[in-house]
Parts: C-alpha cells; structure tokens; sequence
C-alpha cells in the first residue's frame, strides 16, 4: 500500500522542500527556517512538533525498508524542488566486535539504504521539475572514529553516492552532501552519555560541550539554507557547512 501521498498546487506554493528527520535536530530547524522562508514544507520522520499550516507530517519509521519503499512523494507542480535527506543514527557506540546484527541492520537501512531509495524516488519523480538534493554527510566519513564503525561507514557511502549522482548529470538535478560540523544535538548527548570503556574519544566529545564549541542547530539550519539559496556558486559537491560564512 502506498503511503503518503499529499498533493499540493503550484498556483499556491511556489517553493517546496520535502526534508527527513524533522522530528528534531538540524531536519527540525531546517524546516523551521524554510517556513518562515516561505516554502512549503513536507517533513519524513516518527515524531513531530512542527505545527504550520504549510508543513506536511509524513509519519514514518525510516529505518523500515518496507515504509520506505511504499511511500509515495507528493505530485509538485512547482518549478523546483528541493530534497533533504536528513535522517540518522549514531547507532550503538561500542567496538565493532560487540555490535548487534540487528543494529547494524537497522543503522545501514537508516543512515544509507533509505536515502539512497529516497534519492532514486526523487530524481526519478521531479524529472521535469529542477531539483536540489542535499544528502546531510557528516565529517566522520573521513575519519575512522573508535566505536562508530556503522556512522563512518554509512556516511562515507553516502558521500560516494552523491558525487556518483553528479558523475551521471542527472537533468535538471544539482546534489551536494553536506557536513554540519559538530552540532548541539541529541546524538551529541547521545554520545557523552556513552561509556568510557566503549568510546575511547569520549573526553574529546566531552570537551566540545564544555568549551562550547557544539554549533546550534539554528546556525547551522542558517548556513544550509545559504548552501540551498547558493547553490550554483558551488562547484564541489561536497561541502562543510563550516566553510559558510554567514557574515
């Protein structure tokens, strides 16, 4: 059965983002921000409380290849369309010996398996339409970190998927993975409340709360929205939002 399904007029909205993970973190501030920037805003997660009467909650459980699968995007009329893939999981943080086959599962299917269908369904669907597709990367696909084997691995496909996309000049389709930096998140909390033992660089982690150092999900919604309104100024598909300046 196809989920999802929620039809909007172009006579009525003319910029449309569909963003997932908006139950929190960046996908929630995102999606705040493009609001009040006056696009209409379809938002992909379990949770929601984004309440605006140009937001669309999709409920769904992204880490469910079957939801995945059967969900249906939107008919849009409108010129362009934006895409976010947000959604992720820091999984279990513990060394790769003592990690669970259902997590591992579970944290590919929601960090690489899901965006990569969500990014087939979205070229394939807006094909006449010109589209913006921002996979949300992180800077661990370039790091091996200690007890984060699934999150590095999964971000470092997905930022290998999208420059493939580019490879293929996909018509009408411009594709970025983007690196937010260290944000104050709940995986942030997440991972200072990891055990000693389990996560060797904890202290590390530890100190970019202390020191302040964590960026807030209102900056760095504000820096991507930079990257979405800029898009054409940038010739790298890979970026780091720390690279912005919003001065």
């Amino acid at each position: 059965m196809k989920v999802g399904i929620k039809n909007i007029d172009a006579n009525q909205v003319q910029k449309t983002a569909l963003i997932t993970g908006t139950g929190g973190g960046i996908g929630k501030a995102t999606a705040e921000l493009l609001l009040k920037e006056g696009y209409f805003v379809f938002g992909y997660s379990r949770t929601n409380k984004i309440n605006h009467p140009n937001f669309i909650f999709i409920p769904i459980d992204l880490s469910d290849l079957s939801q995945v699968n059967d969900l249906a995007l939107p008919t849009i009329n409108s010129d362009n369309v934006l895409f976010i893939n947000n959604a992720a999981t820091i999984g279990s943080i513990v060394p790769f010996d003592k990690k669970r086959t259902g997590d591992i599962i579970n944290e590919y299917n929601l960090n690489l398996v899901s965006p990569t269908i969500l990014c087939r369904k979205f070229i394939t669907i807006y094909s006449e339409q010109e589209k913006l597709l921002i996979n949300i990367g992180s800077g661990a696909a370039n790091s091996p970190i200690p007890s984060w084997s699934t999150y590095c691995a999964t971000k470092s496909a997905l930022d290998m998927l999208t420059q493939v996309i580019s490879e293929e000049n996909h018509e009408k389709l411009r594709i970025f993975s983007v690196h937010p930096g260290i944000v104050d998140t709940n995986m942030q909390k997440t991972i200072r409340g990891t055990d000693e033992y389990l996560f060797p660089l904890l202290s590390t982690f530890t100190a970019y709360h202390s020191n302040n150092e964590l960026e807030t999900t209102t900056i760095a919604a504000q820096k991507l929205y930079y990257i979405i309104r800029n898009s054409n100024e940038f010739t790298k598909n890979i970026l780091s939002i720390r690279d912005v300046n919003l001065k």
